[in-house]
């Protein structure tokens, strides 16, 4: 997952390719990577919970001026020696508690970084 997120906010759409289970892939998926690339800077990666194959992550991001996340559980396989992302469900954004650290990082709370 930590691999994928880093090809994402690198831009390395080969290994996003390369990494994409088979079954999984689409005939467009090269240009539908170019086009979700084109408009977004990753910003930060949390893992939320890991078990058995699935990964349940929030990524922020900025596009568009804006600061968005994506909620996801991934699920992923391991054939032929290696890993493979399959598919994920999109979950309901995580609400920031405005006292809790800031996710970005910047040791400061929520509310007085990014939550203003």
């Amino acid at each position: 997952m930590r691999a994928r997120y880093s090809a994402f906010a690198l831009g390395r759409l080969d290994f996003l390719q390369a990494t994409l289970h088979p079954s999984s892939r689409q005939p467009d998926e090269l240009e539908q990577l170019k086009a979700s690339q084109a408009n977004t800077q990753w910003l930060k990666l949390h893992v939320l919970a890991t078990q058995n194959n699935e990964v349940e992550f929030v990524a922020f991001f900025r596009g568009h001026g804006q600061i968005g996340q994506l909620h996801e559980r991934s699920r992923f396989v391991f054939e032929s020696e290696r890993w493979w992302y399959v598919d994920g469900d999109l979950l309901p954004p995580i609400k920031w508690e405005r006292n809790a650290m800031c996710w970005c990082g910047e040791a400061k709370k929520f509310k007085k970084c990014h939550g203003a």
